[in-house]
């Protein structure tokens, strides 16, 4: 598959995906303490009892960290995060069951039960468009206070900027 549609009118091209993605050794960073540190405080400051590092795959979705899940991924298919990253601002979905694109998903339908989700885009320095940083929850939720924005926005801003020094130090 060489470019995907995530929403009407908005294509990726997903080879350029997978080198971004492989350029920045994800392996490499998945379960780094600094990164459960941040999924951690996400989910604290979100009031969520789940938070997740989550880089969008061609198939599937990899959780690089995780509080409050014990899945490391997902198929990409149930993927809230691949419509996530695709956006400038935070994607806020207040409850999974009213809204079209998700009610019908298995991840709503079923475990965990997501209701309310929150994602942050974490995108390359060239745009290429890599996962989200999120928070979920079992109950649906308004949204987020503007203190929560701010704070997701400049968690995920430092997700990217470890992915990069990851990259940098591969690259040396």
């Amino acid at each position: 598959m060489n470019d995907s549609e995530i929403a009407p009118g908005w294509r990726i091209d997903e080879a350029a995906r997978a080198r971004s993605i492989a350029e920045h050794d994800i392996e490499a960073v998945r379960d780094d303490p600094a990164l459960i540190r941040i999924t951690a405080f996400a989910a604290a400051l979100c009031d969520a009892p789940t938070a997740l590092v989550s880089i969008v795959e061609e198939r599937r979705q990899t959780f690089l960290a995780r509080t409050g899940l014990d899945q490391s991924e997902t198929p990409r298919e149930t993927s809230f995060c691949q419509f996530a990253m695709i956006g400038n601002d935070i994607m806020v979905v207040p409850d999974a069951t009213a809204d079209t694109r998700f009610a019908d998903n298995p991840l709503v339908t079923g475990e965990p039960g997501i209701r309310f989700y929150a994602g942050a885009p974490i995108v390359a320095s060239d745009g290429t468009p890599l996962g989200s940083l999120c928070v979920i929850d079992t109950r649906p939720r308004e949204g987020l206070t503007p203190l929560q924005r701010q704070g997701l926005l400049v968690l995920a801003a430092d997700v990217m900027q470890r992915l990069d020094r990851n990259r940098q130090f591969r690259a040396a």
